[in-house]
């Protein structure tokens, strides 16, 4: 069972899980064809060379090029897909990091405001960023890069209404 499957409570329901938009991945894929390219030229170029210390140089391309790579496409990468944004039927849930976590919950019943900023670029590509401000003390969930970020603040105002009906509802609740 994976995330988010087994942080949910008995009877709660995923309506949304997504992570930040595909435009967090195309830099570090691009970075990496790029030095893959670079480094594949520079080790085809110091092999030709008539030089005693060259296997020595072709290692340091070697360890650079892997460092690069690690720094700006791998780790970027692994970042980008071990974030995730979800929104169930009772909570809103916020986690990234895949060897050091960061999490952040919000029940629906404690949201109190929600935001989004979209420049031109965003609304192009269907994304922005998502402000969840809430009564608890937790504060707020900035969730950044969200995919059709208008379509899920309707999702999360929806479910926030019919969280609170449902409350108002039960037994016991103020409906009763």
């Amino acid at each position: 069972m994976g995330y988010p499957d087994d942080q949910l409570a008995r009877g709660e329901v995923v309506k949304l899980h997504t992570r930040p938009h595909w435009k967090e991945g195309v830099g570090p894929v691009l970075w990496f064809v790029v030095f893959l390219a670079i480094g594949a030229i520079a080790i085809a170029y110091t092999t030709r060379l008539d030089w005693d210390p060259k296997p020595w140089l072709i290692l340091a391309e070697v360890v650079v090029i892997l460092a690069l790579l690690m720094w700006l496409s791998v780790i970027p990468w692994i970042r980008w897909r071990s974030t995730h944004y979800v929104i169930t039927d009772q909570r809103i849930m916020w986690r990234e990091g895949l060897v050091s976590r960061e999490s952040r919950h919000i029940p629906l019943g404690r949201v109190n405001t929600v935001s989004y900023t979209q420049n031109v670029w965003e609304r192009i590509f269907g994304f922005g960023d998502m402000n969840i401000d809430s009564a608890s003390d937790d504060g707020e969930i900035n969730l950044v890069d969200v995919p059709r970020v208008d379509k899920t603040k309707a999702l999360l105002y929806q479910l926030a209404e019919d969280d609170r009906l449902r409350r108002t509802s039960a037994p016991g609740g103020d409906g009763t």
